[in-house]
């Protein structure tokens, strides 16, 4: 039996919602919502929370969307269930991302456990970054 199969469709729908809250975002806008019907959980754009003069495309505010939405998925393989996971527009559902639903039992992989365990230590970075490139032997050492 896997996580998800101990907890009630909105205890599950809960624990998926509290996790992607935690991602990332540029500026730190959390620029999306979430709805929920039993354990699906549908995230949505926030057109409100982005930034007019800093992000006036909206282009910021979808990578911070693909941000929730990469730690959706993670919370879903934290259940021991492969996230299902449905990109949309819909007209009559402004901002739309995607509905995301539970998938089969799969248990989560060791480099998944530990990376959702790092879910609720992020932090917002707001300084700059150095216009040189990597140092030699970093994407090496982090992949």
């Amino acid at each position: 039996m896997n996580t998800a199969d101990a907890m009630s469709e909105q205890d599950t729908a809960h624990f998926l919602v509290d996790a992607a809250g935690w991602a990332p975002s540029v500026h730190n806008t959390q620029p999306w919502w979430f709805g929920t019907r039993g354990s699906t959980v549908t995230l949505h754009a926030d057109p409100d929370r982005r930034l007019n003069v800093a992000d006036p495309e909206g282009r910021e505010m979808l990578i911070s969307c693909g941000a929730a939405l990469c730690t959706l998925r993670l919370a879903v393989r934290r259940l021991g269930r492969g996230p299902r996971v449905r990109m949309a527009s819909d007209p009559e559902r402004p901002g739309l991302i995607a509905d995301v639903t539970l998938g089969p039992a799969e248990p989560p992989g060791e480099d998944e456990n530990r990376m959702y365990d790092q879910i609720r230590r992020r932090r917002t970075h707001r300084g700059g970054f150095r216009p040189e490139g990597l140092p030699a032997g970093l994407l090496q050492a982090l992949r």
